[in-house]
Parts: C-alpha cells; sequence; structure tokens
C-alpha cells in the first residue's frame, strides 16, 4: 500500500514537472522519475489520495494559512474581500452533489457579463491591507 503522503508528492511532482492524466502518472512514478518510498503506484491509490484530501481540505487550508501568515508576519485584523464573475460554456448544467452539501459549479443566471443563456462562474478574493491574497473562492 502506498503511503498517502507518497502518492500526494508523486502527483503534486508530476503535475509540476510533467502535467499529464493521472492514468499516466502510474508510468511517470515507475519509469520517469524516483521518488523515495514510491517505487510504483496504481491510480486507485490516487484516487485515495484526493478523497484524503478532499476530507481534510477544511484542516490543510487552515494550517497553510497559519504558517504562512506567521512566515510572511501578514497582519489580517482586516480584510478585503471582492467577488467577480466569469461566464463558461457548456451544453448542460451540473447536478447537485447527491448529499446535498455541495451545489452545481455550473447553473444558469444572470452573470455580470449580461449572458442569461450561460453559466456564471462567481469567484471571490481575500486579501490583507496589503494586497497579499490569503483565500480564494469559486
Amino acid at each position: 500500500m502506498t503511503p498517502v503522503e507518497r502518492a500526494i508528492f508523486g502527483m503534486v511532482t508530476d503535475r509540476a514537472l510533467n502535467p499529464s492524466r493521472k492514468l499516466a502518472m502510474e508510468e511517470y512514478v515507475e519509469k520517469g522519475v524516483v521518488i523515495p518510498a514510491l517505487p510504483s503506484s496504481q491510480v486507485q491509490q490516487l484516487y485515495r489520495a484526493m478523497e484524503f484530501l478532499l476530507e481534510s481540505s477544511e484542516q490543510l487550508q487552515w494550517a497553510v494559512f497559519s504558517s504562512c501568515a506567521n512566515l510572511l508576519n501578514l497582519e489580517v485584523d482586516l480584510l478585503y474581500f471582492d467577488t467577480t464573475s466569469m461566464y463558461c460554456e457548456i451544453e448542460d448544467e451540473d447536478e447537485d452533489q447527491p448529499d446535498h452539501t455541495r451545489s452545481s459549479l455550473r447553473r444558469r443566471s444572470n452573470s455580470k457579463d449580461r449572458r442569461e443563456d450561460l453559466p456564471p462562474v462567481v469567484s471571490g478574493l481575500a486579501v490583507t491591507r496589503e494586497g497579499i491574497p490569503i483565500r480564494c473562492w469559486c
């Protein structure tokens, strides 16, 4: 069994050095690079590692933010938040997730571009007083 941390490290290096499909990563790990403690990886293990990241996303985001804020001496007593919308061209809307914890990303409504026929994507960005981005939402 591949340790989760090694699988995540392998996926990150693959994306940074050799962007490709997840299915191609099996060959990348076996023949393209040497990653200590990761001689091979099966795509199922990569999907399990991604599930771990999704389940731990809130804790991971907080840990990364806290580390960066401390390292950069960021003052986060006042944040500025801005949103904008864009549209994407699709054939069909996304369906809501079955567990109803997340709604669909692509859904038809009004965007600032007045494209009522296309679903908007709303993104938000929070920055410090100095303009350093600390979080984005989509």
